[in-house]
């Protein structure tokens, strides 16, 4: 065999080579092609799957905190509206015609002893001190009583030697308050239950 055919052989071996090579690259960059379309077809599924539960948890958080502020709205609004039912009332009852009633009746049923001295609001007792010690003395007897004005809103306290009455409305309604409180949070839960079918 000369170097010519030699030559030639080595060149057709070679071109067969190369040829299968070239074939062999091309499936396998085709397969790798493929793969990689897979790959990134999952890649793209998870990542839109993620940002969909991404998307999900957000929303409950949004959800779960419009909630939580539309509740603290609710409770301010609540309280707000028991201050000013307190308030209302409280002035009603300063401003009734039954006001000075009440206090008398309230004063009627203490046992007293002499002596003592009945606190009243500064407004209060320049309206009603002398007449109401006495419509006291008239029906009670003639007792030493004496009215003092204090810091108070409304009502009465009585300082004895032996005691201290308070009756002051600010008590009455501090005692009431569980109640009126009770009274508008069956309104409030209503409320909750329209928040939460949100």
């Amino acid at each position: 065999m000369g170097f010519q055919e030699l030559k030639d052989r080595i060149l057709s071996e070679a071109s067969k080579n190369a040829e299968y090579i070239i074939k062999e690259a091309n499936k396998k960059a085709e397969s790798i092609l493929e793969e990689a379309n897979i790959e990134a077809e999952n890649i793209k599924t998870l990542g839109l799957r993620n940002i969909e539960r991404d998307m999900a948890v957000l929303k409950r958080q949004s959800l779960a905190n419009i909630r939580l502020e539309m509740q603290k709205s609710i409770l301010m609004e609540v309280q707000n509206t028991i201050e000013e039912i307190i308030s209302k009332a409280f002035q009603e009852i300063l401003e009734s015609p039954k006001y000075f009633d009440y206090l008398l009746k309230g004063l009627l049923e203490i046992d007293f002893k002499g002596n003592e001295e009945i606190v009243l609001s500064d407004y209060d007792a320049q309206r009603f001190g002398e007449f109401l010690l006495k419509e006291l003395k008239r029906v009670k007897g003639d007792i030493t009583l004496k009215i003092a004005s204090g810091d108070i809103k409304g009502g009465f306290i009585v300082r004895g030697t032996d005691f201290d009455i308070n009756n002051t409305l600010e008590l009455t309604f501090q005692n009431i308050r569980p109640e009126i409180e009770q009274q508008v949070g069956k309104v409030l839960k209503e409320a909750e239950k329209n928040v939460n079918s949100i």
